[in-house]
């Protein structure tokens, strides 16, 4: 094999380090690194236009064109700042769309910065209430906009320009940014009741949000309306749109909403872990076991180790959840 002379060789790679920082290059046709840090926020391609970014929160999407970014998710608290040069990494263009898969602090504590950086909202009532085509439209689900309108002592409510202008109750949300159609599907009582699910069809891929990821249980919340059976139901609904190639080596790629790139059989093994978990935390209901002495048949106990962890949903607290559901409200 030929030898490339060390100087060569620091010269193609300070040529391709000065393509990629020229704001005049486009995703299709930079030669993109598969991974990069900027400001501590790792830039993973996905494939065509789509890219993950790592590190700032929940995991965000950006799907890149002529138009400007379109966005799933912002980060979590004071992240805006550090998911913006990462954007802007990628595309010198104003981010257009803004969608929030749920309420949680993780996923939209950054909206504030970005659409403010952005030209603040899009349509009537921003800035430039006759220019549609200037700013952000920021979406998520109406419960999602409820929640995050009322805040908590944990994440302040949002206010001004970054809360949700558009939102979504029951039917698909579609957009068409950057010449691809692009479908936010709400999923009814899965991480909570405001869940989006992100489709991005020419791009085949798939932003889940919280209800799939590798890092943790679900965290079900069945105080913001979180259920097993609805979880279940959004991991089927995603399934159905992905198409795996031969042997898994392409296909329909998954972002979770926390954790590594995906692909069908990883969704496949999540949804059957926690069918497994629910199945057997229904065998002992239906013999009347007690929280107690389900929590000792340890249902969950092969999966504590991988999906346990996260101080959030550990094996404990997820049978809590399903052991409650499936017994339903007792009479005293």
């Amino acid at each position: 094999m030929k030898r490339i002379a060390p100087r060569l060789l620091l010269a193609t790679i300070a040529a391709a380090t000065a393509a990629h920082a020229d704001p005049t290059i486009t995703a299709t046709t930079a030669p993109w690194p598969r991974t990069e840090k900027v400001e501590g926020v790792e830039i993973l391609h996905v494939q065509k236009n789509v890219y993950l970014l790592a590190g700032a929160g929940a995991n965000v999407t950006v799907q890149l064109g002529d138009e400007g970014p379109f966005l799933v998710d912002a980060g979590g608290i004071g992240q805006g700042a550090r998911i913006l040069a990462a954007v802007q990494r990628l595309s010198p263009k104003p981010i257009r769309y803004l969608v929030n898969t749920s309420a949680d602090a993780d996923h939209a504590g950054g909206n504030g910065a970005i659409v403010e950086a952005s030209g603040g909202p899009r349509g009537l009532g921003g800035r430039s209430p006759n220019e549609l085509t200037a700013g952000v439209m920021a979406v998520a689900h109406q419960n999602s906009v409820d929640r995050l309108t009322a805040g908590t002592p944990a994440f302040p409510a949002l206010t001004g320009e970054g809360l949700p202008r558009s939102s979504v109750l029951k039917l698909p949300k579609k957009f068409y940014p950057n010449g691809e159609a692009v479908v936010a599907t709400f999923t009814p009582a899965a991480h909570t009741d405001g869940d989006l699910v992100v489709f991005f069809r020419g791009s085949d891929v798939i932003s889940t949000g919280d209800v799939f990821r590798t890092d943790s249980y679900p965290v079900i919340d069945p105080a913001r309306g979180g259920t097993i059976a609805g979880e279940l139901d959004a991991l089927n609904d995603i399934l159905d749109l992905v198409v795996a190639e031969r042997n898994e080596m392409g296909g329909t790629r998954v972002v979770p909403g926390h954790g590594r790139l995906c692909n069908e059989s990883e969704v496949i093994e999540y949804r059957n872990m926690l069918t497994i978990i629910r199945d057997r935390i229904k065998d002992m209901v239906g013999r009347k076991l007690t929280l107690a002495q389900v929590r000792a048949a340890h249902p969950t106990l092969e999966y504590d180790t991988i999906y346990g962890r996260g101080p959030e949903m550990t094996g404990d607290r997820l049978i809590e959840v399903i052991y409650n559901e499936l017994r339903g409200p007792q009479r005293h």
